[in-house]
């Protein structure tokens, strides 16, 4: 039985090396080193093994032959040699002192390639519906090939893969038509809209921050023009007056009187204009401190009225006022005179060409809140700016309002000085001509608040 085990491994060499063009003793031996050789690993270095090989056939050996030898082994990764459509070689360079042999064994290719799909594929719940190609890449292109499940002409879904070494020869492709409405890809489904709206809201915030910035920036370049535009228009006016009155055009007391009452409002008027610049500068640092103090808001009106009567007058307006009876409050009496005469100053601005010019200030308390409301005859606000008037630096785009001027801060710093009061404002139409501004204050307000 033995020599016939051994001539049927012979015969087995002699075919692998006749396939591979390898057929002298010196191949064969390469390839195949002595069967009847054995040993064990009793140190490893690296790639590097000593060995101690023993003769497994020695029945009575002597005691120089039991003496052990030692040999130098490196041991090369597994290799893939295509001899031809049906058979690979799988195999290992292995070097013992200095000598080249060679271990492996034979792949039959299509037998390999139906156990793969049938051990990792065939039963797995994705063979339904996807197709599974296998096939055997050489230089030449594509060799032998093995295909399981379900095929498609036209896959929307293509995945192609390459076996690692020393299988690199093997190239696997997933193909799939269409994902089976489970509730599995219900749950993919949704998960991939609410990516897509999540992924959408996120573009259109940096989108709406993005053109924000640029329309602030805008803003702020036009704030520059109009503030010279404003500092220029009194100081114009100013020194046209006092060159009136070197020249002695004022004819009469009266007439002098007047031209200082001109030159006095002017005056009041570029003051303040450069004071809302120092304000608005102020709170957007948060350098503005607020002063609490109880008292009626009667006094306020009457200070408001003293400092604009002046430019009422000329501008032929009518204010009229209206408080209700109420106990005291905590407020900042000089950011609310500054309040009130920003919102006269505006009325006055746009309601020139009023049929009837009457701005009212109305004062009550209501749901524990005192309210103060500022309305006109004025051309009102269009719907769609009711809320970004008071933006920074922001003006209603129209005919009027280039004709007008203005640098739009009146506003702005109108909602900033009421938001730092712990209040809220806020613009509406009348349901006849003009608009009306509406303040709301807490009636008690934290005293030494920095704005």
């Amino acid at each position: 039985m033995d020599v016939a085990r051994e001539q049927s491994e012979a015969l087995k060499e002699d075919n692998l090396l006749k396939a591979a063009g390898k057929d002298d003793a010196t191949d064969k031996k390469a390839l195949f080193p002595a069967r009847r050789s054995t040993g064990r690993i009793f140190e490893r270095k690296g790639q590097k093994i000593e060995m101690q090989i023993m003769d497994a056939e020695s029945r009575s050996p002597s005691s120089a032959d039991m003496l052990p030898h030692r040999y130098q082994v490196e041991i090369a990764p597994l290799q893939a040699v295509i001899l031809n459509d049906e058979q690979i070689f799988i195999f290992r360079r292995i070097v013992i002192n200095q000598q080249i042999f060679r271990q492996g064994f034979i792949l039959q290719v299509r037998a390999f390639l139906r156990h793969l799909a049938a051990t990792h594929f065939k039963d797995q719940p994705m063979a339904k519906y996807a197709g599974l190609h296998l096939a055997v890449m050489d230089r030449e292109g594509a060799g032998p090939s093995f295909f399981s499940g379900v095929s498609a002409a036209h896959p929307k879904f293509s995945l192609e893969r390459r076996f690692p070494a020393p299988f690199g020869f093997l190239q696997a492709v997933l193909t799939c038509q269409e994902i089976p409405r489970t509730a599995g890809r219900s749950t993919l489904n949704t998960m991939m809209i609410l990516f897509g709206a999540v992924l959408l809201t996120g573009l259109l915030a940096i989108y709406r921050s993005a053109r924000a910035e640029v329309e602030l920036s805008k803003r702020r370049s036009d704030f520059v023009s109009s503030v010279t535009h404003e500092l220029k228009t009194p100081l114009t006016n100013i020194r046209m007056y006092i060159e009136m009155l070197e020249q002695g055009i004022a004819r009469s007391p009266e007439r002098e009187q007047e031209y200082f009452r001109i030159l006095g409002s002017e005056t009041t008027r570029l003051s303040r204009l450069i004071n809302n610049v120092m304000e608005i500068s102020r709170l957007e640092k948060k350098q503005r401190h607020l002063t609490f103090s109880t008292g009626r808001f009667k006094d306020v009106i009457e200070k408001v009225e003293a400092v604009m009567q002046e430019n009422i007058r000329q501008e032929g307006f009518v204010l009229k006022t209206e408080l209700a009876d109420m106990e005291p409050f905590a407020y900042d009496a000089e950011v609310m005179i500054q309040v009130l005469i920003n919102l006269i100053e505006n009325s006055l601005k746009f309601g020139k060409n009023s049929d009837r010019r009457e701005i009212s200030i109305t004062v009550r308390e209501e749901s524990g809140n005192i309210v103060i409301r500022v309305s006109d005859n004025g051309p009102g606000i269009p719907r769609h700016a009711l809320k970004k008037v008071f933006d920074d630096f922001y003006r209603v785009e129209g005919a009027l309002t280039r004709s007008t001027g203005g640098t739009g801060i009146g506003l702005a710093l109108v909602q900033k000085f009421v938001a730092a009061m712990g209040g809220t404002v806020s613009a509406s139409n009348n349901a006849g001509p003009g608009c009306t501004i509406s303040i709301s204050l807490p009636r008690n307000s934290e005293k030494g608040y920095t704005a």
